[in-house]
């Protein structure tokens, strides 16, 4: 071959590497999880995980490294690039599943309920860690004079007409919960904008968003759902936190589990490795989080853009957790349970055990091992 040719393709294969080659460098070839969240600080763990890599990397080796804020992050274990993380917003906790099972990520943060009706309906899902618990409020408006749980429900009970409840969506917990409490205190609540005979009114009001609107306009008296709205709406003055739906009757409540990580089963199969590596992060992050409330109270105001000051008030509602304890486990086969009598639950975990629950539902063996991981980058301090 001519010198001349021969010096060509050199150059050519050079200068394809240069423009195409880039993935070995940049760590494109390295396998991908897309996770999905939610937006609000129940998924406070992710944001100190994504915010402090300086911190994580000084003090476990592991952490994240940003590309894009809040889109795409490297994952680093000591110096090897282990995945990368693209983040997605998903439109609510309880819409986390369904975009999950349209595989627009693999791995979501939401709503225990939401995920529990789509493994009911047969998606191949499964819960792979505990992530939060409690946290969702009863706020009521300027014009209903209650301030306490005793206080509302004498006031339902004397309407004559409906009061106007808002809730984010269908299947949201704050709503189930909600329902459950009216049914224990024999107060009559409907979906009916015409049902006039009804106690309690019960909106959708189609995203949490649109909630402390609703309140201000008039259009609702009253909301269930998670923090940071029900401080927001303290912080603008339109609304009062009067219960916490942890405290309801009938008493099944104290700690429920709200938000959960759920992955899709190919993707626990073909990404455990990364998984693993994934949930150590979160393992890390919820321990910083319990250490000390004021990193996920900064972390969770720069990323959401809600005030310190009404992350101050909402943060300390919530409990945040890994460790699928005994506790947990039973406030995951209460919701279950509670579900099924309720109706909403009709396919594969309809009339189940709870021994049954955990071979549907759950798949904890990674969060276990996640923690085992933890524990041993400690013990080598």
């Amino acid at each position: 071959m001519p010198y001349r040719r021969l010096l060509i393709i050199v150059l050519a294969v050079v200068i394809g590497v240069a423009v195409f080659g880039d993935i070995a460098v940049s760590g494109d070839n390295a396998p991908v999880l897309k996770i999905g969240h939610v937006g609000h600080d129940h998924h406070t763990a992710l944001y100190v995980a994504a915010l402090n890599g300086d911190l994580f990397k000084r003090e476990y080796g592991i952490y994240l490294k940003e590309i894009r804020a809040k889109k795409l992050y490297e994952l680093y274990d000591g110096d090897s690039l282990v995945c990368e993380l693209e983040l997605y917003k998903a439109g609510g906790g309880s819409k986390m599943p369904t975009d999950m099972a349209q595989g627009i990520f693999d791995v979501g943060f939401g709503g225990a309920a939401a995920v529990m009706f789509f493994i009911d309906k047969g998606t191949p899902m499964r819960i792979i860690s505990p992530l939060h618990s409690k946290g969702d409020m009863l706020v009521a408006g300027a014009d209903v004079p209650s301030t306490n749980w005793a206080d509302f429900v004498a006031l339902c009970k004397a309407r004559r007409e409906p009061l106007k409840v808002g809730f984010k969506k269908p299947k949201a917990i704050a709503l189930l919960i909600f329902e459950g409490a009216l049914r224990e205190e024999g107060i009559s609540y409907t979906y009916d904008v015409r049902d006039r005979e009804a106690k309690v009114l019960l909106v959708n009001m189609k995203g949490a968003g649109h909630l402390n609107p609703g309140l201000e306009n008039g259009i609702i008296d009253a909301f269930v759902c998670n923090n940071p709205y029900c401080a927001i709406a303290e912080e603008k003055g339109i609304g009062r936190c009067i219960a916490d739906l942890n405290d309801l009757p009938p008493g099944l409540w104290k700690d429920h589990p709200c938000c959960v990580i759920a992955a899709m089963e190919k993707v626990i199969e073909a990404r455990r490795a990364e998984l693993i590596k994934f949930l150590e992060l979160i393992v890390i992050a919820t321990d910083y989080i319990n250490a000390d409330q004021d990193i996920a109270v900064r972390s969770a105001s720069k990323w959401i853009g809600t005030s310190i000051a009404v992350e101050e008030k909402s943060i300390p509602t919530s409990k945040y957790l890994t460790e699928p304890d005994q506790v947990w486990l039973n406030g995951i086969y209460t919701w279950v349970h509670s579900m099924d009598d309720l109706g909403h639950i009709k396919g594969q975990l309809h009339g189940r055990t709870n021994s049954e629950i955990n071979a549907s539902l759950l798949d904890l063996s990674l969060i276990k091992e996640a923690r085992a991981k933890v524990a041993e980058r400690r013990g080598g301090k």
